[in-house]
C-alpha cells in the first residue's frame, strides 16, 4: 500500500515508463472489474555504481535495477591512499564499466558514495573519520570531485545505513525494522531501518553508536571519555587489554597499529594463545550489552551482525547473541544474523539508496 495521491501516482508512472525504466508486466487476477496493469522494472536499461571506502578497502559496484551486481572491483586502501589517488581510480573502474556494458551517461542513473562517518550528507562532504588510514581524508567534498567527472546524481551516505538498506531489500522486505551493526576492526557503528525508512541522526556523528558508555568507571576510550563499546571491542581496545593482562606478543606499538591492515591485525589475533583468545571471547560481552542497549531502544526484529571478529574467529557471533539476549527484555523476538550481502552490503546499498532518491525530490 502507499498513501501516495493516485494522480500523483499515475504521473509517475507516466514518467517512468516515459524513461523507459519500467514495463507494463501483465494483469492481476481479480474478479471485480477491470484487471489491475502490473509494472516491473527494466532492469537492464538503466544501471547504477555503488562505492565504498573503508579503512581495508574501497569496493566499486554496478548494479542493474533489481540490484543485481553486474561487476565489481576492488582495491586495497593504505596510508598512501590520498582522497585525490582513490577517486581517480574509482573515476577509471567506473569508465571501464561503461565502455565494457556499453553504458552512456544517459544510462547511468547515479553514483552512491558510502563511507564512515562523520559526513555532511547534504553538501557531500567527508568531514574526518575516524578510521581511513591516509590523513588527509577531512573535508572531502568527494561528490563535488566525483560529479566533475561524471555530470549524473551522486549522493554521500555512511556506510551503514548502506547496509542496512541493501540487506532490508534482501530480505525482500520482511523485516520493516533492522538494526544493523558493524563491529570489530577501528570502531562500531549502526545503520537502523524502523518502519522500512533509514533513522537519520539529526547531528553530525563520530561513529556515535561506538561511543555509548557501558561502564562509568571504564577503559579509556580514543574520545577520552571512559566505558565506550569500541574501548573494549575495537582492535585497539582489544590489545589494550592485551597489554594489561600479559603485554603484547610481538610488542605492536601505536605506530605500527595506525599501519596495520585488517588482514594484519586479524592474522595477528589468530596466531595469539589461550589468552588472547579469551581477551578477545570477553570482548563479546560488552558488544552484546551495547547491542541490548540498542535493542531496547529501537525494536529491531532483525539484527544483522558485521564484522572481522563476527566472520572470522570461533565462537564470537555465539557469544554475542548469548550476551546480548541475556540483557534484552524477555518479551522481545529477535532474529540474530550474518547477513546475506555480508561485505558488498554497503555498496550495493548505496545503489539502492540512489534510485531510492528518485522519488523522494
Amino acid at each position: 500500500m502507499t498513501n501516495i495521491k493516485k494522480t500523483t501516482l499515475v504521473r509517475m508512472i507516466d514518467e517512468l515508463l516515459r524513461n523507459n525504466l519500467i514495463k507494463e508486466s501483465g494483469f492481476e487476477e481479480t474478479s471485480i472489474g477491470r484487471p489491475p496493469i502490473l509494472y516491473d522494472v527494466e532492469q537492464e536499461s538503466n544501471f547504477i555504481i555503488g562505492i565504498h571506502i573503508s579503512r581495508m578497502k574501497t569496493n566499486v559496484v554496478l548494479v542493474d535495477l533489481r540490484y543485481n551486481q553486474i561487476d565489481q572491483e576492488s582495491f586495497a586502501m593504505t596510508s598512501i591512499h590520498t582522497p585525490e589517488f582513490v577517486i581517480r581510480k574509482v573515476e577509471n573502474i567506473i569508465q571501464r564499466f561503461m565502455e565494457m556494458f556499453d553504458i552512456d551517461e544517459e544510462k547511468l542513473l547515479g553514483i552512491g558514495i558510502v563511507t564512515t562517518g562523520p559526513l555532511n550528507r547534504d553538501d557531500g562532504i567527508i568531514l574526518k573519520p575516524e578510521s581511513l588510514l591516509e590523513a588527509n581524508w577531512g573535508n572531502v567534498n568527494i561528490v563535488k570531485m566525483i560529479q566533475e567527472k561524471f555530470p549524473v546524481r551522486v549522493i554521500l551516505e555512511k556506510s551503514s545505513n548502506a547496509a542496512a538498506t541493501a540487506e532490508y531489500h534482501a530480505a525482500n522486505s520482511v523485516h520493516k525494522n533492522i538494526l544493523y551493526c558493524i563491529s570489530g576492526g577501528w570502531g562500531m557503528d549502526c545503520g537502523i531501518i524502523m518502519n522500512g525508512e533509514i533513522l537519520q541522526e539529526n547531528y553530525v556523528s563520530t561513529n556515535g553508536y561506538g561511543h555509548m558508555i557501558i561502564d562509568v568507571d571504564g577503559n579509556l576510550c580514543s574520545c577520552g571519555k571512559r566505558g565506550c563499546i569500541v574501548a573494549y571491542t575495537s582492535f585497539k581496545g582489544i590489545l589494550n587489554e592485551l597489554n594489561k593482562v600479559k603485554g603484547l606478543v610481538g610488542n605492536m606499538n601505536d605506530e605500527l597499529f595506525q599501519k596495520a591492515s585488517l588482514n594484519d591485525m586479524m592474522e595477528y589475533f589468530l596466531q595469539g594463545d589461550k589468552i588472547t583468545e579469551d581477551v578477545i571471547i570477553r570482548s563479546s560481552q560488552y558488544l552484546g550489552i551495547g547491542l541490548s542497549n540498542l535493542i531496547n531502544l529501537f525494536n529491531p526484529d532483525l539484527v544483522i551482525l558485521n564484522g572481522p571478529f563476527i566472520y572470522d574467529y570461533k565462537d564470537y557471533f555465539i557469544k554475542v547473541i548469548e550476551y546480548t539476549k541475556k540483557n534484552i527484555q524477555k518479551e522481545k523476538e529477535v532474529k540474530f544474523t550474518q547477513g546475506k550481502l555480508k561485505e558488498n552490503a554497503a555498496a550495493v546499498g548505496s545503489a539502492i539508496l540512489i534510485f531510492d532518491s528518485y522519488f523522494r525530490d
